[in-house]
């Protein structure tokens, strides 16, 4: 293998789970953590979209359909649909979460500590 070592993605699927447990339990109530947390969770959807996505071309399981298209033929199967449907969810996420960002300016503009 060359370059940098990838962690496996059973792994990276755990850490995400014990990030998001910990995040969940934490105290957010830090004006200035939440604003440095959106932007945080914001790149982190758009990641977690695109890992869905991929998984879910890769998935198997439930019955399979394929649909011919552009001369090639697509398989899909139930879970590959589920997953693909997981993954414009998370897109979504990702969308509200970037229309929180201005409002996070306005939080820092209002921040009077000094």
């Amino acid at each position: 293998m060359t370059g940098a070592s990838i962690m496996p993605a059973t792994v990276a699927a755990a850490h995400l789970e014990a990030c998001a447990a910990a995040l969940a339990g934490a105290d957010v109530s830090d004006p200035d953590d939440i604003a440095m947390i959106v932007p945080t969770l914001l790149r982190a959807q758009r990641h977690l979209a695109r890992a869905l996505n991929t998984i879910s071309r890769h998935a198997v399981g439930g019955q399979s359909s394929s649909v011919e298209f552009m001369g090639e033929t697509l398989v899909s199967t139930e879970l590959s649909a589920v997953l693909s449907e997981a993954a414009d969810a998370a897109a979504s996420t990702a969308e509200a979460l970037e229309e929180a960002l201005p409002f996070l300016d306005d939080v820092e503009d209002d921040d009077t500590r000094s």
